[in-house]
């Protein structure tokens, strides 16, 4: 959807938006109680010493202000400032004999972004914008695609250098829509942190999905106390896998000194990349349950399931999110009750119903008993599709794909995100090709990202490589393989909501 005005409005002259939009306006004066951390007598007799004894109190120093005094005095132009950034990191800062941030140290840019974000959107509002989440990039992606911003694509994770500098690409960004929407810089600011957060989260089900995967994650030295103290309505975000979705089950490992199975979680945000995470690859975790028992790394080792692991085999060397099989989670469990942990509690992957194909008839029992039941599991609801819509493929020509999702209907800007054409039976070659044919038209016409055919046989789910389909590039798999839970997960990745 795209910002509407009069909602908008509301909200400015609401209590809690004027609240917000002052809030942001007064935010640069960076007030000791909030902004002043405590420095050693080294650093504080060097900033005495350039005659900055005023952003001292005891001993904190106000750095936000020391630096936005330093930001201050450089000559800025907006239509120059990702070379100004640039020149900026490759300069480094140093305060007195105090290094801020080293030469050209990128990781540090990268990874302290909202420090930097701050200063740098109190000197100059009208370009720089704080970027203050801490590991929730996601919700940035959120906001954008809700509110039709064109958010730029992720840097890759060993483009330090791009990863840096990918804050200016998002101010751009920002820029550009503040713009259109009329938006002063404290008003922006509102939006992103209060407003637009709101309207994505009240889209979100805040009961999780039933887990479909499981997956491994570590924890070092430094958390330890976090996990120990965890309760009930514990939540955090983790280094994981990008593939990890809402409901997934987390094993919690525990590294040296301790190398053993902690606690088991739920994923209770996707997997997603965070250009500003240090690891990159981010999970949000939660509903932790702690084990009475643990099981060390040599018993993994031991156990006739677990020891062919190729991750116990390279003693959890990479563990942040790391797939389980699901043999292996259940063996898990059967270890835990073995030495008198009760499992009763804990998440559980339940396998798919068997799926009865002999009693159909026709496509659209195909389509009752088989592809819906499916699309259920799959998380998509009845209003997340639209069956037999009504498209224009050539002179008068009327065509109806069975199923269209995230489909918009508005006449000649008909599109849909997926397409699904079912059909009763495909027993050759010839069938698949045919049905092929014909449902790569309907996503070709509606700008899909994907299609699937399914008939009583199975599914067959084709992505464009390189900007094509091809009828030998998909996946497929049948009903019964759908019941295995590490295949269903799979199927879920591919076309799951």
């Amino acid at each position: 959807m795209r910002l509407n005005k009069y909602i908008w409005g509301l909200y400015k002259n609401s209590e809690q938006g004027s609240k917000q939009i002052k809030k942001w306006m007064e935010f640069a004066t960076f007030p000791d109680d909030i902004f002043a951390k405590e420095a050693s007598d080294t650093v504080i007799e060097s900033l005495k010493k350039i005659n900055l004894k005023r952003f001292i109190s005891n001993s904190n120093v106000n750095w936000y202000k020391i630096l936005k005094a330093h930001y201050n005095a450089k000559v800025f132009r907006p239509d120059e400032a990702k070379a100004f950034y640039i020149n900026w990191i490759g300069e480094g800062i140093e305060i007195g004999n105090t290094v801020i941030a080293e030469k050209n140290s990128f990781k540090s840019w990268t990874s302290d972004i909202a420090f930097y974000s701050l200063i740098l959107s109190a000197v100059h509002p009208e370009y720089f914008f704080p970027y203050i989440l801490d590991c929730e990039f996601f919700l940035f992606q959120k906001i954008g695609e809700e509110f039709e911003i064109p958010i730029p694509d992720v840097p890759k994770k060993n483009s330090w250098e791009d990863r840096a500098t990918y804050y200016i690409d998002l101010c751009d960004a920002f820029l550009e829509f503040r713009q259109i929407a009329d938006f002063s810089p404290p008003e922006l600011f509102a939006f992103l942190y209060d407003f637009a957060p709101l309207v994505v989260k009240e889209q979100t089900d805040q009961e999780l999905p039933s887990p479909s995967k499981v997956w491994f994650v570590g924890a070092n030295r430094n958390d330890f106390k976090f996990l120990d103290n965890a309760v009930t309505d514990s939540f955090d975000f983790w280094q994981g896998n990008v593939d990890a979705r809402r409901g997934d089950i987390i094993v919690m490992y525990c590294l040296t000194p301790r190398s053993y199975i902690h606690s088991i979680w739920r994923v209770s945000v996707d997997g997603f990349v965070d250009p500003f995470f240090y690891y990159y690859s981010a999970v949000g975790i939660s509903q932790p349950i702690k084990l009475d028992i643990i099981i060390t790394q040599k018993e993994l080792k031991m156990n006739p399931v677990w020891e062919n692991n190729p991750l116990i085999r390279k003693n959890l060397q990479g563990v942040n999110g790391y797939p389980i099989k699901y043999n292996e989670y259940i063996e898990l469990l059967t270890m835990l009750e073995a030495k008198g942990q009760n499992t009763a509690s804990f998440p559980k992957i339940k396998p798919t119903n068997k799926l009865e194909v002999d009693d159909l008839m026709d496509e659209r029992a195909v389509e009752i008993k088989l592809i819906e039941p499916l699309l259920n599991l799959l998380n998509y609801k009845p209003n997340d599709w639209i069956r037999q819509m009504s498209i224009k493929m050539g002179r008068g020509e009327r065509n109806y794909p069975d199923y269209c999702f995230n489909a918009n209907t508005k006449r000649g800007e008909e599109s849909a995100k997926m397409v699904l054409e079912s059909k009763f039976e495909i027993k050759t070659q010839k069938d698949l090709q045919d049905a092929y044919f014909q449902a790569k038209s309907y996503a070709l016409r509606l700008q899909a990202e994907k299609f699937v055919i399914a008939a009583k046989e199975g599914i067959w789910i084709f992505q464009p490589k390189n900007g094509y389909y091809k009828l030998n590039e998909q996946f497929s798999c049948n009903w019964v393989d759908i019941e295995n839970p590490d295949i269903f997960h799979l199927v879920k990745q591919l076309i799951g909501k």
